[in-house]
């Protein structure tokens, strides 16, 4: 499958463009929920790139519709006339996103790829309605570390579907860190990691589980050399939390995804599943670097489960940063700590800094 990227600029010389395909190949991604039948599917090769991926883990056909009507009485319409598409910036899992502009404001348009309506009806029905649960779950979501979401194109016909997000400068935390020359110093990798703290820890006071926490959709703002802004982007595969347990089924990707998801003896997770995902972006944070890159998804899924197999910290961490990291992807889930616990750690470690 395709790696998302939502809203994410990046001046694709043709050496990103490479890297990226090397990522795309190197990296899987799972997009499914029987546990039963773990298929890992190789993402797409990027020539592959435009074929639709099966959007599993979605919603009973049958919901589509009352998902539609419950959306749109509730979200923004914005008139495709309105929209002016400037350029392409990735492919996502059912979407192609956009840099464009809405009435002279910068934004990201996500559209439902055209490709993804060959499918079958069947098919179509449930990709409208995890379209449409995306844009309900996020047009209740205000906060300044959460993307802003704009509203939803509708006219026309159904493959004109598309969501219109706040614009992030920078794009994805995963393209910043790819600039081998852009290091992230200490100071930035603290206020980044506690903007995304403040983000999660608001979406878990609103039972939402994200379950794609990684690099790719920490999407960061730059321009400020003395202040980086970082946002949760992409909740495509976010769950809405009744109770205390979900069905996690099988959903992420692969490096970031805690034991417990992988594991398919038990099919019921907590948002702590996230806490796990979050140390891993903390070591990516730290290190600029790929989890587990040399090695297949097949032994990252083995390593993991053993509850042995985590990213290498170098040396020189900074022991408060190691310590908090461990917590976070430790195997037990109650080990790990909620996301006020870490908003609480992360801002401690800033005042010992005096970052404002």
């Amino acid at each position: 499958q395709v790696e998302k990227s939502e809203g994410v600029a990046s001046n694709s010389s043709s050496q990103n463009a490479a890297e990226q395909k090397k990522d795309n190949v190197q990296k899987q991604e799972i997009r499914q929920d029987s546990p039963s039948s773990l298929n890992i599917d190789e993402k797409a090769d990027v020539k592959g790139s435009h074929k639709c991926s099966k959007v599993n883990g979605g919603i009973p056909s049958d919901l589509a519709a009352f998902y539609t009507h419950l959306a749109t009485r509730e979200l923004q319409t914005i008139k495709n006339s309105d929209l002016e598409y400037i350029k392409e910036l990735g492919l996502g899992t059912y979407g192609t996103v956009f840099y464009g502009k809405w009435k002279g404001s910068d934004v990201a348009i996500k559209r439902i790829k055209p490709s993804c309506f060959t499918e079958g009806a069947q098919e179509e029905d449930r990709l409208v309605a995890d379209f449409w649960k995306e844009a309900h779950i996020l047009g209740q979501l205000h906060h300044p570390n959460i993307v802003a979401f704009y509203g939803v194109v509708t006219d026309g016909p159904a493959t004109n579907l598309a969501t219109v997000t706040e614009y992030m400068l920078n794009g994805s935390l995963k393209q910043v860190l790819r600039k081998k020359d852009r290091t992230i110093d200490r100071r930035k990798r603290l206020i980044i990691a506690m903007d995304a703290a403040f983000g999660m820890e608001y979406l878990h006071e609103k039972n939402i589980i994200h379950f794609d926490l990684k690099s790719h959709n920490f999407l960061v703002n730059m321009r400020d050399p003395q202040r980086p802004v970082c946002k949760i982007g992409d909740l495509g595969l976010s769950k809405i939390k009744q109770r205390t347990l979900v069905s996690g089924g099988v959903r992420g990707t692969i490096p970031w995804m805690a034991p417990e998801l992988l594991n398919s003896k038990n099919n019921m997770v907590t948002e702590k599943v996230d806490v796990y995902s979050f140390g891993i972006v903390m070591w990516e944070l730290l290190t600029g670097e790929e989890p587990y890159a040399n090695l297949r998804s097949e032994e990252i899924i083995a390593g993991i489960i053993k509850g042995n197999l985590r990213p290498e910290i170098p040396s020189w961490c900074d022991p408060a940063w190691r310590s908090l990291m461990e917590r976070c992807w430790s195997s037990d889930p109650d080990s790990r700590p909620p996301f006020s616990e870490i908003a609480k750690e992360l801002r401690s470690m800033s005042a010992a800094m005096n970052i404002k």
